[in-house]
């Protein structure tokens, strides 16, 4: 019975020691992360966080207060909400093509499209993945009046998510018209958002690749895989491991200065971590991509 007992109180022992070196081990992997987050950053200005999908826990954040409190228009980087509304509502179907005008004039706002201009016409994924508003435009015309507002809501674009201490909530005007719905499908007015919100949302989406996606969702997942692989978000993409991204890049009302939007998650295919960057100058394609890449290549090599 001793020798039991000193076996067990060893064994014990071990376990206990092999706990603190996986938690030693895990505090070093949060504190890489949250500086090649820092790093990432440099000068500029803006907020970026990292969440675990499993729990929801925050593994890294820069500037909270910005992350918490800004509010922002979204630009493209809510359009994987609007595809999944239009998919559910038949407002347009995965195979149908509808045509790029490439520039767009509707109450004021100037959409221009940055997908190559050889580049005509587009299914879903595809519209996802190069982010071409006349795609978006012309289905929303198909929605009810306050659809695509009370979808936005569902996903929490109107409340504060919980996630950090102090949390402000977006804010979504109601359509008066089919031009006001236009512009909200692609985030470029009638709806301001925080960075957590952001995050949050897409934590729901990421949970979607780990459980059963309906199949607008699937759709939804498709496109921002391709994306990353050959649409507007391959600036994102890091050397080390895949990722599902979408870019936003719009400006605030008479505000001529474009803000940038870059949220994803990883892997690909079965994800750990949702990343949000929000850069208060520059373009989703460019500046928060290239953010959100290093943060990405930070968590893939901690992780080897």
């Amino acid at each position: 019975m001793r020798v039991l007992s000193i076996s067990r109180i060893c064994l014990l022992g071990f376990s206990l020691a092999l706990l603190a070196l996986y938690d030693a081990s895990a505090d070093h992997r949060v504190e890489s992360l949250q500086q090649a987050m820092d790093r990432a950053f440099d000068s500029q200005q803006g907020a970026a966080v990292v969440l675990r999908v499993s729990d929801g826990q925050v593994l890294a954040a820069h500037n909270r207060k910005t992350l918490t409190t800004r509010v922002a228009t979204p630009g493209s980087a809510i359009k994987p909400f609007t595809l999944e509304l239009l998919l559910e509502r038949d407002a347009t179907t995965p195979q149908q093509t509808i045509a790029c005008k490439r520039s767009l004039n509707i109450e004021g706002h100037r959409l221009v499209c940055s997908h190559p201009a050889e580049l005509s016409e587009f299914d879903a994924e595809e519209a996802l993945a190069f982010s071409c508003n006349s795609y978006f435009v012309t289905a929303a015309t198909r929605l009810k009046p306050g659809e695509l507002e009370r979808h936005f809501e569902e996903h929490g674009f109107t409340r504060a998510p919980g996630i950090l201490p102090d949390e402000g909530a977006g804010r979504i005007t109601p359509e008066r018209t089919v031009e006001d719905r236009q512009l909200l499908a692609v985030g470029a007015a009638g709806i301001q958002v925080t960075p957590v919100e952001m995050a949050a949302a897409y934590l729901q989406m990421a949970r979607w690749q780990t459980g059963k996606a309906t199949a607008p969702q699937q759709v939804v997942l498709n496109g921002l895989r391709a994306a990353v692989e050959h649409g507007l978000a391959q600036g994102a993409q890091p050397s080390n491991i895949k990722i599902a991204a979408k870019t936003g890049t719009s400006a605030d009302p008479r505000n001529p200065q474009t803000h940038a939007w870059l949220a994803g998650f990883a892997p690909a295919e079965h994800p750990e971590i949702v990343v949000v960057v929000f850069v208060e100058r520059g373009r989703g394609s460019t500046e928060a991509a290239a953010i959100a890449r290093s943060i990405f290549e930070s968590y893939a090599e901690e992780k080897r």
